[in-house]
Protein backbone atom coordinates (compact mmCIF):
# COMPACT_ATOMS: atom_id res chain seq x y z
CA UNK A 1 0.00 0.00 0.00
CA UNK A 2 1.17 3.49 -1.09
CA UNK A 3 1.92 5.90 2.10
CA UNK A 4 2.17 9.63 1.96
CA UNK A 5 5.73 10.82 1.54
CA UNK A 6 4.69 14.19 3.15
CA UNK A 7 1.83 15.26 5.50
CA UNK A 8 1.03 18.41 3.16
CA UNK A 9 -2.34 18.83 5.32
CA UNK A 10 -0.20 18.52 8.88
CA UNK A 11 2.17 20.92 7.69
CA UNK A 12 -0.17 23.70 6.68
CA UNK A 13 -1.25 23.16 10.50
CA UNK A 14 2.28 23.60 11.43
CA UNK A 15 2.52 26.51 9.65
CA UNK A 16 -0.75 28.05 10.81
CA UNK A 17 0.06 27.32 14.69
CA UNK A 18 3.16 29.16 14.29
CA UNK A 19 1.96 32.07 12.68
CA UNK A 20 -1.36 32.26 14.65
CA UNK A 21 -4.69 31.44 13.05
CA UNK A 22 -6.26 34.74 13.93
CA UNK A 23 -2.85 36.16 12.51
CA UNK A 24 -3.97 35.28 9.04
CA UNK A 25 -5.79 38.19 7.42
CA UNK A 26 -5.68 36.23 4.02
CA UNK A 27 -3.87 33.34 1.74
CA UNK A 28 -3.39 32.44 -1.44
CA UNK A 29 -0.57 30.45 -3.37
CA UNK A 30 1.49 30.40 -7.04
CA UNK A 31 3.27 27.78 -8.45
CA UNK A 32 5.75 27.26 -5.29
CA UNK A 33 4.79 29.57 -2.80
CA UNK A 34 2.25 30.27 0.16
CA UNK A 35 1.55 33.92 0.17
CA UNK A 36 -0.24 34.93 3.65
CA UNK A 37 -1.02 38.72 4.25
CA UNK A 38 -0.62 38.61 8.15
CA UNK A 39 -1.83 41.03 10.45
CA UNK A 40 1.70 41.16 12.58
CA UNK A 41 5.18 39.64 11.30
CA UNK A 42 6.40 36.36 12.98
CA UNK A 43 9.28 36.92 15.01
CA UNK A 44 12.57 35.94 13.72
CA UNK A 45 12.50 32.82 15.96
CA UNK A 46 9.08 31.46 14.39
CA UNK A 47 10.27 32.04 10.83
CA UNK A 48 13.41 29.85 11.65
CA UNK A 49 10.87 27.25 12.88
CA UNK A 50 8.98 27.01 9.68
CA UNK A 51 11.78 27.28 7.64
CA UNK A 52 13.05 24.12 9.18
CA UNK A 53 9.46 22.33 8.95
CA UNK A 54 9.80 19.12 6.05
CA UNK A 55 9.10 20.24 2.73
CA UNK A 56 9.48 24.28 3.41
CA UNK A 57 12.41 25.43 0.95
CA UNK A 58 12.48 29.17 2.17
CA UNK A 59 10.67 31.46 4.37
CA UNK A 60 10.49 35.13 3.33
CA UNK A 61 9.04 38.82 3.20
CA UNK A 62 8.31 40.19 0.20
CA UNK A 63 5.56 42.25 -1.58
CA UNK A 64 3.68 42.86 1.72
CA UNK A 65 3.51 38.93 2.07
CA UNK A 66 4.49 36.22 4.32
CA UNK A 67 6.04 34.08 1.93
CA UNK A 68 6.91 29.98 2.67
CA UNK A 69 8.54 28.49 -0.93
CA UNK A 70 7.31 24.74 -0.72
CA UNK A 71 7.74 24.02 -4.62
CA UNK A 72 5.11 22.15 -6.52
CA UNK A 73 3.31 21.11 -3.91
CA UNK A 74 2.29 24.57 -2.46
CA UNK A 75 -1.15 24.29 -4.02
CA UNK A 76 -1.78 21.19 -1.52
CA UNK A 77 -0.50 22.97 1.38
CA UNK A 78 -2.89 26.01 0.28
CA UNK A 79 -6.04 23.66 0.08
CA UNK A 80 -5.28 22.27 3.49
CA UNK A 81 -4.40 25.58 5.08
CA UNK A 82 -7.85 26.91 3.18
CA UNK A 83 -10.01 24.42 4.98
CA UNK A 84 -8.45 24.96 8.54
CA UNK A 85 -9.16 28.96 7.73
CA UNK A 86 -12.63 28.61 6.03
CA UNK A 87 -11.01 30.94 3.80
CA UNK A 88 -13.95 30.69 1.54
CA UNK A 89 -16.77 31.68 3.88
CA UNK A 90 -15.07 34.15 5.56
CA UNK A 91 -13.12 36.07 2.87
CA UNK A 92 -15.54 38.59 2.19
CA UNK A 93 -15.67 39.57 5.99
CA UNK A 94 -11.67 39.62 6.49
CA UNK A 95 -9.92 42.78 7.93
CA UNK A 96 -7.69 44.61 5.79
CA UNK A 97 -3.89 45.70 6.01
CA UNK A 98 -2.16 48.72 4.31
CA UNK A 99 0.22 47.84 1.50
CA UNK A 100 2.19 50.26 -0.21
CA UNK A 101 1.29 50.37 -4.29
CA UNK A 102 3.82 48.38 -5.48
CA UNK A 103 3.29 45.97 -2.86
CA UNK A 104 -0.48 45.37 -3.73
CA UNK A 105 0.17 45.10 -8.04
CA UNK A 106 2.78 42.22 -7.03
CA UNK A 107 -0.16 40.30 -4.90
CA UNK A 108 -2.59 41.20 -7.09
CA UNK A 109 -0.95 39.51 -10.04
CA UNK A 110 0.20 36.78 -8.00
CA UNK A 111 -3.00 35.85 -6.95
CA UNK A 112 -4.70 36.53 -10.29
CA UNK A 113 -2.25 34.57 -12.79
CA UNK A 114 -0.55 31.59 -10.50
CA UNK A 115 -3.75 29.71 -10.47
CA UNK A 116 -3.93 28.94 -14.02
CA UNK A 117 -0.15 29.62 -14.98
CA UNK A 118 0.32 25.93 -15.95
CA UNK A 119 -2.92 25.56 -17.86
CA UNK A 120 -1.49 28.60 -19.85
CA UNK A 121 1.88 26.32 -19.99
CA UNK A 122 0.26 23.21 -21.19
CA UNK A 123 -1.70 25.16 -24.16
CA UNK A 124 2.18 26.47 -24.84
CA UNK A 125 3.34 22.85 -25.11
CA UNK A 126 0.11 21.81 -27.44
CA UNK A 127 1.25 25.20 -29.93
CA UNK A 128 5.03 24.46 -29.63
CA UNK A 129 4.57 20.92 -30.47
CA UNK A 130 2.07 21.99 -33.29
CA UNK A 131 4.98 23.95 -34.68
CA UNK A 132 7.45 21.39 -34.46
CA UNK A 133 5.27 18.46 -36.49
CA UNK A 134 4.14 21.26 -38.99
CA UNK A 135 7.93 22.41 -39.61
CA UNK A 136 8.98 18.97 -40.83
CA UNK A 137 5.21 17.98 -41.94
CA UNK A 138 3.36 21.08 -43.37
CA UNK A 139 0.86 19.13 -45.07
CA UNK A 140 -0.29 18.34 -41.42
CA UNK A 141 -1.91 21.70 -40.96
CA UNK A 142 -4.54 21.23 -43.42
CA UNK A 143 -5.80 18.07 -41.75
CA UNK A 144 -8.70 18.58 -39.20
CA UNK A 145 -6.36 16.84 -36.57
CA UNK A 146 -4.35 19.65 -36.35
CA UNK A 147 -7.62 22.15 -36.84
CA UNK A 148 -8.72 20.85 -33.56
CA UNK A 149 -5.32 20.57 -31.56
CA UNK A 150 -5.08 24.42 -32.55
CA UNK A 151 -8.25 25.67 -31.19
CA UNK A 152 -7.73 23.56 -27.70
CA UNK A 153 -4.18 25.19 -27.60
CA UNK A 154 -5.67 28.91 -28.49
CA UNK A 155 -8.73 28.63 -26.45
CA UNK A 156 -6.90 29.07 -23.01
CA UNK A 157 -5.82 32.54 -24.62
CA UNK A 158 -9.46 33.36 -26.53
CA UNK A 159 -11.42 33.28 -23.04
CA UNK A 160 -8.46 34.44 -20.93
CA UNK A 161 -10.47 37.21 -19.23
CA UNK A 162 -13.26 34.19 -18.05
CA UNK A 163 -10.12 32.68 -16.46
CA UNK A 164 -9.23 36.39 -14.76
CA UNK A 165 -12.59 36.98 -13.85
CA UNK A 166 -12.93 33.96 -11.67
CA UNK A 167 -9.34 34.60 -9.74
CA UNK A 168 -9.89 37.86 -9.60
CA UNK A 169 -13.23 38.12 -7.96
CA UNK A 170 -11.57 35.71 -5.31
CA UNK A 171 -8.93 38.15 -4.60
CA UNK A 172 -11.13 41.57 -4.78
CA UNK A 173 -14.13 39.42 -2.80
CA UNK A 174 -16.38 40.09 -5.08
CA UNK A 175 -19.15 37.65 -7.00
CA UNK A 176 -17.61 34.92 -9.00
CA UNK A 177 -20.12 34.50 -11.33
CA UNK A 178 -21.32 38.16 -12.20
CA UNK A 179 -17.35 38.73 -12.83
CA UNK A 180 -17.63 35.71 -15.20
CA UNK A 181 -20.63 37.46 -16.83
CA UNK A 182 -19.09 40.85 -17.38
CA UNK A 183 -15.85 39.06 -18.78
CA UNK A 184 -17.64 36.50 -21.07
CA UNK A 185 -19.95 39.57 -22.88
CA UNK A 186 -16.51 41.23 -23.53
CA UNK A 187 -15.20 38.14 -25.44
CA UNK A 188 -18.56 37.45 -27.17
CA UNK A 189 -18.04 37.17 -30.87
CA UNK A 190 -21.20 39.25 -31.48
CA UNK A 191 -18.79 42.13 -29.66
CA UNK A 192 -16.00 41.11 -31.73
CA UNK A 193 -18.51 41.64 -35.18
CA UNK A 194 -19.38 45.19 -33.52
CA UNK A 195 -15.05 46.46 -32.95
CA UNK A 196 -14.67 45.09 -36.64
CA UNK A 197 -17.65 47.73 -37.75
CA UNK A 198 -15.89 50.33 -35.71
CA UNK A 199 -12.41 49.43 -37.16
CA UNK A 200 -13.95 49.55 -40.41
CA UNK A 201 -15.07 53.94 -39.90
CA UNK A 202 -18.49 53.05 -38.80
CA UNK A 203 -19.65 54.80 -35.74
CA UNK A 204 -21.11 52.59 -33.11
CA UNK A 205 -22.86 54.25 -29.84
CA UNK A 206 -23.91 53.17 -27.02
CA UNK A 207 -26.26 55.30 -25.41
CA UNK A 208 -24.61 58.92 -26.81
CA UNK A 209 -21.14 57.86 -26.62
CA UNK A 210 -19.38 56.53 -29.45
CA UNK A 211 -17.71 53.19 -28.73
CA UNK A 212 -13.71 51.94 -29.43
CA UNK A 213 -12.74 49.14 -31.45
CA UNK A 214 -11.30 47.67 -28.59
CA UNK A 215 -11.21 43.53 -28.41
CA UNK A 216 -10.88 42.12 -25.45
CA UNK A 217 -9.68 38.27 -26.13
CA UNK A 218 -6.40 37.62 -24.75
CA UNK A 219 -6.48 41.07 -22.66
CA UNK A 220 -5.09 41.17 -18.80
CA UNK A 221 -5.54 44.56 -17.43
CA UNK A 222 -9.20 45.35 -18.50
CA UNK A 223 -10.93 42.16 -17.20
CA UNK A 224 -8.82 42.61 -14.33
CA UNK A 225 -9.54 46.60 -13.53
CA UNK A 226 -13.26 45.08 -14.59
CA UNK A 227 -13.34 43.53 -11.46
CA UNK A 228 -11.23 45.76 -9.42
CA UNK A 229 -14.03 48.32 -10.20
CA UNK A 230 -17.46 46.05 -10.03
CA UNK A 231 -15.81 44.64 -6.50
CA UNK A 232 -16.84 48.70 -5.18
CA UNK A 233 -19.93 48.56 -7.47
CA UNK A 234 -21.11 45.59 -5.99
CA UNK A 235 -20.18 46.14 -2.20
CA UNK A 236 -22.29 49.37 -2.39
CA UNK A 237 -24.83 47.94 -4.11
CA UNK A 238 -25.42 45.02 -1.62
CA UNK A 239 -25.01 47.58 1.47
CA UNK A 240 -27.77 50.10 0.29
CA UNK A 241 -30.48 48.10 -1.78
CA UNK A 242 -33.09 46.33 -0.02
CA UNK A 243 -32.91 42.14 0.73
CA UNK A 244 -36.16 41.73 -1.00
CA UNK A 245 -34.65 42.18 -4.44
CA UNK A 246 -30.80 42.42 -3.97
CA UNK A 247 -30.31 38.61 -5.35
CA UNK A 248 -32.11 39.63 -8.69
CA UNK A 249 -30.56 43.76 -8.79
CA UNK A 250 -27.20 43.44 -7.83
CA UNK A 251 -25.87 40.88 -11.38
CA UNK A 252 -28.28 42.91 -13.03
CA UNK A 253 -27.02 46.42 -12.49
CA UNK A 254 -23.86 45.35 -12.02
CA UNK A 255 -23.62 43.74 -15.49
CA UNK A 256 -25.76 46.64 -17.53
CA UNK A 257 -22.82 49.34 -15.77
CA UNK A 258 -19.89 47.45 -15.68
CA UNK A 259 -19.70 45.90 -19.33
CA UNK A 260 -20.61 49.18 -21.07
CA UNK A 261 -18.13 51.00 -18.83
CA UNK A 262 -15.61 48.61 -19.26
CA UNK A 263 -16.23 49.21 -23.82
CA UNK A 264 -16.24 52.61 -23.18
CA UNK A 265 -13.49 53.73 -20.65
CA UNK A 266 -12.02 50.93 -18.59
CA UNK A 267 -11.27 48.73 -22.16
CA UNK A 268 -9.19 51.36 -23.94
CA UNK A 269 -7.37 52.99 -21.55
CA UNK A 270 -6.21 49.74 -19.53
CA UNK A 271 -5.33 48.10 -22.78
CA UNK A 272 -3.21 51.31 -23.70
CA UNK A 273 -1.11 51.40 -20.93
CA UNK A 274 -0.40 47.89 -21.08
CA UNK A 275 0.68 48.69 -24.72
CA UNK A 276 2.29 51.60 -23.24
CA UNK A 277 4.47 49.30 -21.31
CA UNK A 278 4.95 46.60 -23.73
CA UNK A 279 6.05 49.61 -26.06
CA UNK A 280 8.52 50.77 -23.56
CA UNK A 281 10.31 47.39 -23.12
CA UNK A 282 10.35 46.96 -26.72
CA UNK A 283 11.80 50.12 -27.59
CA UNK A 284 14.71 49.06 -25.54
CA UNK A 285 15.03 46.09 -27.12
CA UNK A 286 14.49 47.59 -30.96
CA UNK A 287 17.79 50.46 -29.63
CA UNK A 288 20.18 48.67 -27.07
CA UNK A 289 19.17 44.66 -27.62
CA UNK A 290 22.07 43.55 -25.89
CA UNK A 291 21.75 45.58 -22.64
CA UNK A 292 17.51 44.71 -22.52
CA UNK A 293 19.13 40.62 -22.96
CA UNK A 294 21.91 40.93 -20.62
CA UNK A 295 19.68 42.74 -18.13
CA UNK A 296 16.56 40.21 -18.62
CA UNK A 297 18.93 37.13 -18.57
CA UNK A 298 21.10 38.32 -15.73
CA UNK A 299 18.65 39.49 -13.29
CA UNK A 300 15.31 37.86 -13.78
CA UNK A 301 15.94 35.38 -11.35
CA UNK A 302 16.72 37.72 -8.76
CA UNK A 303 13.16 39.05 -9.33
CA UNK A 304 11.83 35.84 -8.62
CA UNK A 305 13.76 35.51 -4.77
CA UNK A 306 11.66 38.82 -4.07
CA UNK A 307 8.42 36.57 -5.64
CA UNK A 308 7.47 39.88 -7.70
CA UNK A 309 8.19 38.25 -11.10
CA UNK A 310 4.06 38.13 -12.20
CA UNK A 311 4.27 41.86 -12.39
CA UNK A 312 5.45 41.39 -16.31
CA UNK A 313 2.54 38.82 -17.43
CA UNK A 314 0.83 41.59 -18.47
CA UNK A 315 3.03 43.28 -20.77
CA UNK A 316 4.25 40.11 -22.57
CA UNK A 317 0.64 38.98 -22.67
CA UNK A 318 0.36 42.55 -24.80
CA UNK A 319 3.22 41.77 -26.94
CA UNK A 320 1.82 38.49 -28.12
CA UNK A 321 -1.82 39.90 -28.85
CA UNK A 322 -0.51 43.11 -30.70
CA UNK A 323 2.77 41.84 -32.27
CA UNK A 324 2.46 37.96 -32.01
CA UNK A 325 5.67 37.73 -30.56
CA UNK A 326 8.05 38.64 -27.38
CA UNK A 327 11.82 38.90 -26.65
CA UNK A 328 11.21 39.27 -23.11
CA UNK A 329 10.49 35.47 -22.60
CA UNK A 330 13.38 34.12 -24.72
CA UNK A 331 15.59 35.65 -22.22
CA UNK A 332 14.21 34.83 -19.28
CA UNK A 333 13.94 30.92 -20.61
CA UNK A 334 18.14 31.70 -20.72
CA UNK A 335 17.85 32.80 -17.05
CA UNK A 336 16.00 29.95 -15.81
CA UNK A 337 18.00 27.19 -17.86
CA UNK A 338 21.04 28.67 -16.20
CA UNK A 339 19.94 28.44 -13.02
CA UNK A 340 18.96 24.82 -13.18
CA UNK A 341 22.62 24.05 -15.39
CA UNK A 342 24.03 25.40 -12.14
CA UNK A 343 22.77 23.27 -10.20
CA UNK A 344 23.55 20.38 -12.66
CA UNK A 345 27.28 22.14 -11.80
CA UNK A 346 27.07 21.98 -8.26
CA UNK A 347 25.98 17.63 -8.94
CA UNK A 348 29.17 17.62 -10.68
CA UNK A 349 31.38 19.70 -8.31
CA UNK A 350 30.53 18.49 -4.69
CA UNK A 351 31.30 15.32 -2.99
CA UNK A 352 28.76 15.80 -0.44
CA UNK A 353 25.88 13.02 -1.02
CA UNK A 354 23.22 15.13 0.35
CA UNK A 355 24.00 18.01 -2.11
CA UNK A 356 24.33 16.09 -5.00
CA UNK A 357 21.22 14.59 -4.60
CA UNK A 358 19.31 18.11 -3.65
CA UNK A 359 21.08 19.90 -7.07
CA UNK A 360 19.72 17.14 -9.35
CA UNK A 361 16.63 16.93 -8.37
CA UNK A 362 16.30 20.76 -7.79
CA UNK A 363 18.10 20.88 -11.38
CA UNK A 364 15.89 18.66 -12.98
CA UNK A 365 12.26 21.16 -11.81
CA UNK A 366 14.15 23.56 -13.06
CA UNK A 367 14.43 22.13 -16.76
CA UNK A 368 10.19 22.17 -16.53
CA UNK A 369 10.67 26.36 -15.83
CA UNK A 370 10.44 26.11 -11.75
CA UNK A 371 13.68 27.61 -10.61
CA UNK A 372 12.53 28.06 -6.32
CA UNK A 373 13.53 24.62 -5.44
CA UNK A 374 16.92 25.80 -7.58
CA UNK A 375 17.67 29.05 -6.75
CA UNK A 376 16.45 28.62 -2.48
CA UNK A 377 17.93 24.83 -2.31
CA UNK A 378 21.11 24.77 -4.43
CA UNK A 379 22.43 27.94 -6.06
CA UNK A 380 21.51 30.65 -3.71
CA UNK A 381 22.21 28.79 -0.45
CA UNK A 382 25.78 28.06 -1.88
CA UNK A 383 25.90 31.73 -3.10
CA UNK A 384 28.90 31.49 -5.74
CA UNK A 385 26.47 29.00 -8.16
CA UNK A 386 23.96 31.77 -8.23
CA UNK A 387 26.36 34.08 -9.26
CA UNK A 388 27.08 31.57 -11.66
CA UNK A 389 23.91 31.17 -13.59
CA UNK A 390 23.16 34.98 -13.44
CA UNK A 391 26.81 35.35 -15.58
CA UNK A 392 25.38 32.21 -18.17
CA UNK A 393 22.01 32.99 -18.58
CA UNK A 394 22.88 36.76 -19.30
CA UNK A 395 25.71 35.38 -22.03
CA UNK A 396 22.98 33.24 -23.49
CA UNK A 397 20.15 35.72 -23.35
CA UNK A 398 23.10 38.51 -25.25
CA UNK A 399 24.27 35.53 -27.43
CA UNK A 400 20.16 35.68 -28.97
CA UNK A 401 19.33 39.10 -28.93
CA UNK A 402 21.96 38.96 -32.15
CA UNK A 403 19.95 36.22 -33.75
CA UNK A 404 16.57 38.55 -33.12
CA UNK A 405 15.59 35.06 -31.33
CA UNK A 406 11.71 35.50 -30.34
CA UNK A 407 8.77 33.48 -28.62
CA UNK A 408 6.09 33.26 -31.10
CA UNK A 409 3.85 31.29 -28.83
CA UNK A 410 3.55 32.09 -25.41
CA UNK A 411 4.82 30.14 -22.42
CA UNK A 412 3.35 30.16 -18.87
CA UNK A 413 6.46 28.48 -17.37
CA UNK A 414 9.79 29.58 -19.53
CA UNK A 415 12.32 26.51 -19.49
CA UNK A 416 13.99 24.25 -21.80
CA UNK A 417 10.56 22.58 -23.12
CA UNK A 418 9.51 25.75 -24.48
CA UNK A 419 12.49 26.30 -26.54
CA UNK A 420 10.37 25.45 -29.46
CA UNK A 421 8.14 28.52 -29.21
CA UNK A 422 11.18 30.35 -30.96
CA UNK A 423 10.27 28.27 -34.36
CA UNK A 424 8.96 30.90 -37.06
CA UNK A 425 9.12 29.96 -40.65
CA UNK A 426 9.21 33.98 -41.04
CA UNK A 427 12.11 34.12 -38.82
CA UNK A 428 14.13 31.45 -39.64
CA UNK A 429 17.20 32.72 -37.38
CA UNK A 430 15.05 33.00 -34.20
CA UNK A 431 15.22 29.09 -33.09
CA UNK A 432 18.43 28.76 -34.14
CA UNK A 433 19.83 31.51 -31.91
CA UNK A 434 17.46 29.90 -29.14
CA UNK A 435 19.68 26.76 -29.49
CA UNK A 436 23.20 28.30 -29.71
CA UNK A 437 22.13 30.99 -26.65
CA UNK A 438 20.87 27.70 -24.34
CA UNK A 439 23.45 25.66 -25.11
CA UNK A 440 25.82 28.45 -24.06
CA UNK A 441 24.25 29.12 -21.02
CA UNK A 442 24.30 25.65 -19.92
CA UNK A 443 28.37 25.12 -20.75
CA UNK A 444 29.02 28.30 -19.45
CA UNK A 445 27.61 28.07 -16.37
CA UNK A 446 28.70 24.89 -15.66
CA UNK A 447 32.26 25.79 -16.13
CA UNK A 448 32.16 28.27 -14.18
CA UNK A 449 30.47 26.27 -11.35
CA UNK A 450 33.75 24.03 -11.58
CA UNK A 451 35.85 27.16 -12.02
CA UNK A 452 34.49 28.82 -9.00
CA UNK A 453 33.24 26.33 -6.86
CA UNK A 454 30.67 26.07 -4.33
CA UNK A 455 30.90 27.78 -0.57
CA UNK A 456 29.74 24.18 0.70
CA UNK A 457 30.23 25.20 3.98
CA UNK A 458 27.91 28.04 3.66
CA UNK A 459 24.53 27.47 5.96
CA UNK A 460 22.63 25.46 5.58
CA UNK A 461 19.41 27.97 5.53
CA UNK A 462 19.54 31.39 4.29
Amino acid sequence: MATTIRDYPKLAADICDAVGKDNIISAAHCATRLRLVLKETPSAEVTQRISEMPAVIKVMESGGQYQVVIGTHAKDVYEALAQLLDLDENAADAPQTKQGIGSRIIATMSAVFAPFVYILAAAGLVQGALIIITHFAPAFAETGTYSVLSFISWTPFTFLPVMIAVTASKHFKCNTFIAMWCCLALVNSDWGAIAARIASGETVKFLAFPMSQTTYTSTVLPPLFLVLVLSYLERWLNKHLPDIIKALAVPFICTVIMVPLTILVIGPVSDMLATGIANAYNFLVNTVPALAAILVGGIWQVFVIFGVHWGVTPMCLANFANYGCDSFQAFQTCAVIAQAAACFGVFLKTRKADIKNVSLSAGLTGIFGITEPAIYGVTLRLKKPFVCGCVGGAIGALIISFFNTKYYVYAGLPGLLTTVNAMSDANPSSFTGMMIGVLATIIVTIILVQIVGCDEKGPKNN
